[in-house]
């Protein structure tokens, strides 16, 4: 509501304001219909503006009451009763008995044997060869040349001159008119609506990039010129009242001035300066170290340990329980016989059928077998054989072959070129203009005529000056370097929130109060004064000074130096180690069981137990909820028409 109430606010607002001009101080301002006589009646009309009020309602709601209230319940629990009992039980033990006896042991053992051998090696030396060239060397020099001009100022000189018119007088006199309308007063809801869009993330990469540019050296030189407007004087009159005025037009004159400055004209030359450096490079090579090694061999072997434990088991015996389920009784209808009667109509006999006689049948019955779990506890004895892993360790000495490497320095030497940049600079004499402010005072003499409260208006002619620049420019060439950017955008989608108009319309019927003119006019005579306008010529000689670019060239001598590959082969000796397997035997001694059977008699205690039902009570907590009124008072917003006159 709040939202709506300030968009028709601001339409209401919007439809009042009309356009207004704010030049020439506001005299512009008026609207054209006001131009009328004194004795011009306003129209007046009504529209119907929205006032919010608040007011206050009440309604009425429930809320929840819980209360937590105590009922009594009965229940049946089975308590456990225990009874202990015997039985024997038969079981058979292992003893073990040991025996040893010697299993053969086969191992490999290698025996290095050494041989000598010859590789190829090739390596590469540079050789450095030395190159001469020309490189030409260039820069320009600029020379000014200096030429005379010319300009022509025009300039305007005004002259007053009086004029006599004739002005209409006009007055209007009004009679109501009443008439009906119907108005359709727009607005505007607004609903939300997400949309998907996609934002660029970009970021950005630089490469420099050398690129050769000319400099272009801008001066500027003003030309002053004149242009004529109107602007409208507005005065209004009832009784013709004579008034004098002085104005003082202030009017700004521009004159050159001539002043050197410096500009400082830079260039870069460069000369190769040669280094020589020896650089020392790592060369790997191997030699073959025989390295003893001892392995750890490792054996197995099992024992049996028995053990007895002792466990409850949970078991139990299924018992069927019968009872009798009687059939249901049903009631089943049969006819008695007929007899045969004799028609004395057809001479016929005809059957008649005997009464329907309803009576009960009892259904045969069904026995219904239930299955019955009977739960009792046993304990159990049970032996366990499990088998305990000794370990035997044996040291065995072995010889490894491994290749070591070792570095060895190398010294390589290289020249090296780098260029030594030298600047030169020198300051270069030049020209500019500058346009020197002198502001002057006019003074103009005029006389008003205000006629209360008659509106009028006259146009005077206004001139002013300003200036239009000329651009000189000088192109200077230059290196630079640009970083030059490479974009990188990907797109992530975002959500926005977008309230989407939707407009409506409401109608309002209203009257309309319209006031219909009588016109009247007579003619009154007046004075104005006006400038003419005379324009002069002046005449201004200035100098540019122009420079002349002359380009110079010599060519200078340089040294290279190049590397030039040469391919050596020397030959390497290297040792090789090869290992020599020798197959040998040892006898083992280990052991192994023998289990011998025992056979023993024991009695088990094992415990029973059954349930014995027993009836209990007990009180239950439970929640009651109820609904308990109250009433509840809220405020709303509430628009109101009222109807406001306004004039035009």
């Amino acid at each position: 509501m709040k939202v709506k109430s300030v968009l028709l606010a601001v339409s209401c607002l919007l439809a009042m304001t009309s356009a207004v001009d704010a030049s020439h101080c506001g005299v512009c301002a008026y609207p054209q219909r006001w131009c009328c006589s004194v004795h011009c009646m306003p129209k007046v009309r009504q529209r119907i503006c929205y006032r919010t009020i608040v007011e206050n309602r009440s309604c009425l709601c429930y809320r929840h009451v819980y209360q937590t209230v105590l009922k009594k319940e009965s229940c049946t629990t089975w308590r456990p009763v225990f009874e202990q009992h015997f039985r024997t039980c038969r079981y058979t033990t292992y003893k073990p008995v040991c025996e040893e006896f010697c299993v053969p042991h086969r191992y490999t053992v290698y025996r290095p044997v050494r041989e000598v051998h010859f590789r190829d090696c090739l390596y590469t030396v540079c050789k450095p060869v030395w190159e001469t060239y020309q490189v030409p060397v260039r820069w320009t020099t600029y020379k000014p040349v200096y030429q005379k001009h010319v300009r022509y100022c025009p300039y305007t000189v005004y002259h007053r001159k009086t004029q006599t018119y004739q002005v209409p007088v006009r007055w209007t006199t009004w009679k109501p008119v009443y008439q009906k309308h119907v108005r359709e007063c727009p607005y505007t809801v607004w609903k939300p609506v997400w949309e998907s869009y996609h934002v660029p993330v970009r970021w950005t990469t630089w490469k420099p990039v050398y690129e050769k540019h000319v400099h272009e050296c801008r001066h500027v030189v003003y030309e002053k010129k004149w242009q004529t407007y109107q602007v409208p004087v507005r005065w209004t009159t009832y009784k013709p009242v004579y008034q004098k005025h002085v104005i003082e037009k202030p009017y700004t004159v521009y004159e050159p001035v001539y002043e050197p400055y410096q500009v400082p004209v830079s260039w870069c030359t460069y000369h190769p300066v040669y280094e020589k450096h020896t650089m020392q490079v790592p060369v790997v090579c191997y030699r073959t170290v025989l390295e003893p090694c001892k392995r750890l061999v490792t054996t197995y072997s099992c024992k049996p340990v028995w053990t007895t434990r002792r466990y409850k088991v949970c078991t139990g015996s299924w018992q069927v329980e019968k009872h009798y389920c009687p059939g249901p009784v049903v009631q089943k209808c049969c006819r008695l016989p007929g007899s045969w009667k004799f028609d004395p109509c057809s001479c016929t006999l005809r059957y008649c059928p005997g009464q329907v006689v309803h009576y009960a049948v009892q259904c045969p019955g069904r026995w219904v077998c239930r299955r019955v779990w009977v739960p009792r506890e046993e304990w159990r004895t049970e032996r366990c054989c499990h088998y305990v892993l000794q370990k035997h360790c044996q040291e065995v000495t072995d010889y490894v072959c491994k290749t070591v490497p070792y570095t060895v320095m190398k010294p390589v030497c290289y020249t090296t070129c780098r260029l030594v940049a030298k600047r030169h600079c020198r300051m270069v004499t030049k020209w500019r203009c500058r346009l020197q402010a002198e502001t002057r005072v006019q003074k103009c003499c005029y006389t008003t005529c205000r006629m209360v409260p008659q509106h009028h208006c006259r146009m005077v002619t206004h001139h002013r000056c300003y200036l239009v620049p000329r651009v000189c420019v000088r192109r200077i060439p230059y290196t630079v370097c640009k970083m030059v950017p490479e974009q990188h955008c990907r797109m992530v989608t975002k959500w926005r929130c977008r309230m989407q108009p939707e407009t409506r319309v409401k109608k309002y019927c209203y009257t309309t109060c319209r006031m219909v003119p009588q016109h009247h006019c007579r003619m009154v005579t007046c004075r104005r004064c006006y400038v003419v306008p005379e324009v002069k010529c002046r005449k201004y000689v200035y100098t540019t000074c122009k420079l002349v670019a002359e380009h110079h060239c010599r060519m200078k001598t340089c040294c290279r130096c190049r590397l030039v590959r040469e391919v050596h082969v020397r030959r390497v000796p290297y040792t090789v180690c090869k290992l020599v397997p020798e197959v040998k035997c040892t006898m083992v001694k280990c052991r192994r069981y023998k289990l011998v059977a025992q056979e023993h008699v024991c009695r088990i205690p094992y415990t029973t137990c059954r349930m014995v039902p027993q009836t209990c009570c007990r009180w239950v907590p439970y929640t009651i909820c109820k609904l308990e009124p109250y009433c509840l008072t809220y405020k709303i917003c509430r628009r109101i028409p009222i109807v406001v006159s306004e004039c035009e």
